[in-house]
């Protein structure tokens, strides 16, 4: 009995001793896994942070560059997560005040827009106008700087494109970019990279190209109002751009150039009422509409025909035909690819109605900006020039299929460049944002590929709209009012609001922390403000 005895005893004493050791691993290995993160830089210098770009850098929001908007930039909430780990400070143009400015109307300055929910309930409850959803703030103009040239960390100038970044004088008036013109070195003669460089970044962010294109598809394809940058001419000032910022070794992270149709600009209008039929009429209204177009459309037909000289074909002649019925209506928009036929008949203008191609899913789109004018007098004293009815909406106002497709193979030719000089060099890491927009946009995988979004993008399209963080589902831009709150687009449509720049921002951060083995803290997207989107106006 005394060795059965001992030989428990022993058994017990090592299950003892076995037991502890084990519940030391186990606390030991939770202290490990749950002990709080110390920020870290990792292999990274972050004491001088510098951000190049346009808008999208400078915190424009809203249609108007303002101190709220500057401050929730998402360079600007890198550098404060920056701080955490030994970042050094972060200097933003002192150049707006009050409401900000966002250019001109008339002669007086412009202000953030703001949507006024009232009146968004009203217009999509059908008791009032769309026109009255987005108003402007008056604003304040701009101020010189007290900080410029190398005293600043941000370089972000509302408006530039690529190819602008290097122009010498782009401050001056001759030139006319009063973003930069306020916090120039000299507007007469530097240049946003010169002045960039001079402030000796150890570290920096690009992101640059979106307005190459951007600003023709907001001008609703109009080559007289802007025009796509030519490809050559975009890789050699960006190739410029890189080289010389890692000239002196910093590193650096750029971002490419989101996809540009897909942005609540283009995409909130054609949503409101199921597509694109966005022109009320009653039953009486639109007979008379159609009575008067009767000779129009008689007349496609005779030109289609080999009576009127097979000017055009059937299949031209029946999609450029104007039928109007009770209920909701696409409005009449000129279509510059249709065949000209003014020199038949000056009254047979380039026009159509708007649609969606039952084949593709393809539709024509309207940017924001339509919603001020569709449905609205051309002339106030004749009330037969109903925009989108009997007069039609202008070509700033649509963006067809054809120009859609010339801004997607523009941006995608443009990532194809970044991609190109990125790899080249080894100071820099590319964030390829077009997963997140994907992703937040709600496109399925088709739609991913019909954008060129890439192969990550294509990966990350689930075909629900919307990011879930902490529970709440945050949206591009929404005019419900059970959304509108979630929404991490600003009201002017182009530009994220705070929420938004906080996405992007944690994009940044993950990008960093896997690169260079630091530990630098996301943030959370719901402790930044919502839309601008008071009840009952600003």
């Amino acid at each position: 009995m005394k060795k059965i005895y001992n030989k428990l005893t022993l058994l017990l004493f090592a299950a003892v001793l076995f037991s502890c050791s084990s519940e030391d691993d186990l606390v030991e290995d939770w202290i490990e896994v749950n002990e709080p993160t110390v920020p870290s830089t990792g292999d990274l210098d972050l004491s001088n942070y510098v951000a190049v770009g346009n808008s999208l850098t400078a915190g424009f929001a809203d249609g108007a560059l303002y101190p709220e908007g500057q401050e929730a930039s998402f360079p600007n909430i890198l550098a404060t997560q920056f701080l955490t780990a030994g970042g050094g400070a972060f200097v933003q143009p002192d150049i707006s005040s009050g409401n900000g400015f966002g250019g001109l109307s008339g002669t007086a300055a412009r202000g953030k827009s703001f949507i006024d929910l009232e009146a968004a309930l009203a217009a999509i409850a059908g008791t009032g106008s769309f026109a009255n959803v987005i108003q402007f703030t008056e604003g304040t103009f701009l101020s010189s700087s007290s900080e410029t040239g190398s005293s600043l960390n941000n370089f972000g100038v509302p408006g530039a494109r690529v190819i602008d970044l290097t122009t010498a004088g782009y401050g001056f008036p001759d030139v006319g970019n009063p973003f930069y013109n306020a916090f120039a070195s000299d507007p007469s003669s530097s240049s946003i990279l010169n002045d960039a460089v001079s402030a000796e970044a150890s570290f920096f962010t690009l992101w640059i190209g979106s307005n190459d294109v951007l600003g023709y598809a907001t001008a609703g394809g109009d080559e007289n109002i802007a025009t796509i940058t030519s490809t050559d001419d975009f890789q050699t000032a960006y190739g410029t751009v890189l080289t010389s910022l890692t000239a002196d070794g910093a590193e650096g992270i750029v971002l490419n150039v989101p996809p540009v149709t897909i942005i609540p600009f283009f995409q909130t209008v054609t949503t409101l009422n199921g597509g694109v039929n966005l022109i009320p009429l009653d039953a009486a209204t639109a007979g008379a509409v159609n009575a008067g177009y009767a000779t129009y459309n008689g007349t496609l037909d005779l030109l289609a025909s080999a009576a009127g000289g097979n000017l055009i074909t059937q299949a031209e002649a029946d999609s450029r035909k104007i039928n109007f019925i009770e209920g909701l209506n696409p409005p009449v928009i000129i279509d510059e690819t249709l065949t000209d036929l003014t020199g038949v008949d000056a009254a047979l203008l380039s026009m159509r109605q708007a649609a969606v191609d039952p084949t593709t899913g393809s539709s024509d789109l309207f940017p924001l900006t339509a919603l001020s004018i569709i449905g609205t007098l051309a002339d106030p004293d004749n009330p037969l020039s109903v925009i989108g009815v009997g007069v039609p909406v202008e070509d700033q106002y649509t963006l067809i299929p054809a120009e859609q497709v010339e801004i997607i193979t523009a941006y995608a030719t443009y990532n194809a460049v970044i991609d190109g000089i990125v790899s080249a060099n080894s100071n820099v890491t590319l964030v390829d944002v077009r997963p997140l927009f994907a992703d937040m946009y709600g496109l399925s995988a088709a739609q991913a590929t019909a954008l060129q979004l890439g192969a990550d993008a294509i990966a990350a399209a689930d075909g629900e709209i919307g990011i879930e963080v902490g529970g709440i589902n945050l949206v591009p831009l929404s005019l419900s009012q059970e959304e509108l709150y979630n929404s991490v687009w600003s009201t002017d449509g182009v530009h994220p609001n705070a929420r938004g720049s906080a996405l992007i921002a944690n994009e940044i951060i993950k990008t960093i922390n896997a690169t260079y083995g630091a530990t630098i803290p996301e943030v959370n997207p719901l402790d930044y403000a919502p839309i601008n989107a008071p009840f009952g106006g600003s």
